[in-house]
């Protein structure tokens, strides 16, 4: 059907598309309100030093994808609910908590999803909390390139006091490399707005949806209503194509 040929239609039965779509957009907006809501709560960290050498930053980069699995896992995520005082079912251990790393920012985004959230905003600080204890509980390199350096025999001969300054110096140029240092960037805060239902959207495609029942009801019941009946148009076929005047010449012949 053209939109020309629809245009008569909707002028016809307005009053019926409009009504089924706002008792379906009403419908929807009572199951949506009614429904249980989810708040969502994010944390960023920042993965290794703010400014540092190539190395380094790519190796911070690699780590971040490390700690955004470490986010998700089901012992950290148990860890930084217990934290904020929360008891997570096993489904919610699994799909509440999000995280994502980017090479080139180094950003880990963790995220949070809650039915409170007050308490959305604890777990994800409590996750941030737990992987910056993580990094500092690391255990230190077995080769200490510093120890190894200080028993050269060329700086074994120095006084003490030059193998102080040569230690210090050392330690601060190849002590600890701070690539998998975790500083926290962006605490999360509870949220205000729910993230589902998304009440506004389903309000809207359920009025579509209602009034694309209503038109398609419609476009049926015109339709039908335009098809003659079968009977009577053979009926008209036979009257029309065999007239009374030949009938009766065709039998008059045959007897």
């Amino acid at each position: 059907m053209s939109a020309a040929g629809f245009l008569p239609l909707v002028r016809r039965w307005w009053w019926l598309l409009g009504g089924c779509a706002l008792l379906a957009a009403l419908v929807a907006w009572v199951l949506a309100a009614t429904a249980g809501k989810t708040y969502e709560a994010e944390a960023k960290l920042l993965v290794g030093p703010v400014n540092a050498d190539y190395p380094t930053l790519q190796a911070s980069g690699a780590l971040g994808r490390t700690y955004a699995e470490l986010a998700h896992s089901r012992h950290v995520v148990v860890a930084a609910a217990r934290s904020a005082g929360e008891e997570l079912t096993r489904k919610q251990v699994d799909t509440a908590v999000t995280a994502s790393s980017n090479d080139v920012t180094r950003i880990l985004d963790v995220r949070v999803r809650y039915s409170d959230p007050e308490a959305a905003a604890k777990i994800a600080m409590g996750l941030a909390t737990h992987l910056i204890q993580l990094r500092r509980q690391a255990p230190a390199p077995e080769a200490d390139p510093v120890e190894a350096l200080m028993r050269e025999p060329a700086i074994a001969e120095l006084s003490r006091a030059r193998q102080r300054g040569i230690r210090e110096a050392a330690i601060h140029v190849v002590g600890r490399s701070p690539a998998g240092d975790l500083h926290l960037v962006q605490g999360p805060v509870p949220p205000r707005d729910a993230v589902s239902p998304r009440v506004a959207l389903l309000v809207l495609l359920a009025a579509l949806a209602g009034a694309l029942a209503a038109a398609t009801y419609v476009i049926v019941r015109e339709g039908a209503s335009v098809i003659p009946d079968r009977e009577d148009s053979l009926d008209d076929f036979e009257v029309e194509s065999f007239p009374p005047s030949w009938l009766d010449e065709a039998r008059g012949g045959g007897a």
